[in-house]
């Protein structure tokens, strides 16, 4: 399995978006074969800014409080993940769909937890 990436960085945030391909159908496609029928399942972060200023006190710390100046930065960010997943509904059975469900929820809170971790960011 191979992951294909892209990155994008600009003013407005910044974009990462990515697809785990086997590594059998990377062969094919390159070999020439019709890439129309190759599963691909993007998936990806956005972190943007929450539009909200940074304000600093005469003493230079940081605050927000209505009675300091904006420095023009932003204060926040926006973090959006979004996911593609192949979902089979082999069965009816509700254990299965929970687990289904479980199983998603966990990898939605990893992945949030380890772009947080990766950001030292300590607030929600």
């Amino acid at each position: 399995m191979l992951v294909v990436q892209e990155t994008c960085i600009d003013p407005l945030g910044t974009i990462v978006a990515y697809a785990p391909i086997d590594l059998k159908c990377l062969d094919m496609a390159a070999s020439g074969v019709d890439s129309s029928n190759i599963p691909i399942l993007p998936s990806g972060i956005i972190i943007s800014s929450d539009g909200h200023p940074i304000l600093v006190t005469r003493d230079g710390a940081s605050t927000s409080s209505a009675t300091t100046t904006a420095t023009g930065g932003v204060g926040g960010s926006i973090l959006t993940v979004a996911f593609q997943i192949l979902a089979c509904e082999a069965s009816s059975s509700k254990k299965l769909n929970m687990e289904f469900v479980s199983s998603i929820n966990a990898l939605i809170n990893s992945t949030v937890q380890n772009i947080k971790s990766a950001f030292n960011c300590t607030g929600f």
